[in-house]
């Protein structure tokens, strides 16, 4: 018997092996991208919202058949996290984002399928004052809790991402006239825009692992739709 994990970057296809009837999947959503400053040009923007989490463990399989495995891209400014999904048996959703100083929201739960789900956290949201840092992205659900908060700025300077779990870290908010930061793989969210600009962080790619065990080493392959 071996038990193989494939980890899934991209969108494509899963070729189930031969012998091989059931699989554990995770997914994580994609993190949203931060914000601007809306109508006020010199103020700042809030941060994207993580994306959520979720495992079947036990999803059952046919050998030789292709199953479709999404993984969500990653978000520019202003724009939600998307769904990472393995066919039907397994869903997680992306965070949201905010067009304004507002926080952006977290992924929530709703439209995840699995046996264990938990959401990203939430952006942080940026004070409405002139000449301040943006707000920071919240963090990728966890694979034993929901991901943390971004949090919001302080004076000129940018909120930090939500981390300390083993989602995908939220980006900062950028200081004052600064870019905020991206969030990292798996789902964390964007970092906002500083004062007096536009440049966002954008929003962290999802991720999909499929693990099986087989009773003999199989070869598999992912087809990439690039």
């Amino acid at each position: 018997m071996a038990t193989t994990s494939s980890t899934s970057a991209a969108s494509g296809t899963w070729i189930c092996p031969y012998g091989v009837s059931v699989v554990a999947v995770e997914c994580w959503g994609g993190g949203a991208g931060g914000s601007s400053s809306g109508t006020h040009a010199d103020d700042p923007g809030g941060g994207g919202g993580g994306g959520a989490y979720a495992k079947r463990n036990s999803a059952p399989v046919v050998g030789g058949t292709g199953y479709t495995v999404t993984v969500a891209a990653t978000a520019g400014p202003q724009v939600a996290g998307g769904t990472s999904a393995f066919g039907t048996s397994c869903r997680a959703v992306g965070g949201g984002t905010t067009a304004t100083r507002a926080a952006g929201v977290a992924s929530g739960t709703a439209g995840c399928v699995g046996d264990v789900i938990y959401s990203g956290g939430a952006g942080g949201a940026a004070a409405n004052t002139a000449n301040n840092g943006g707000a920071g992205g919240g963090e990728g659900a966890a694979t034993t809790s929901v991901g943390n908060d971004g949090s919001a700025n302080s004076g000129t300077s940018g909120g930090a991402g939500g981390t300390g779990k083993n989602g995908g870290d939220g980006g900062a908010g950028g200081n004052n006239g600064l870019t905020g930061v991206s969030g990292t793989v798996p789902g964390g969210g964007g970092g906002g825009a500083g004062g007096n600009t536009d440049a966002t962080g954008s929003g962290a790619a999802g991720r999909v692992i499929i693990t099986w065990t087989s009773p003999e080493n199989q070869s598999f392959f992912i087809n990439a739709n690039a």
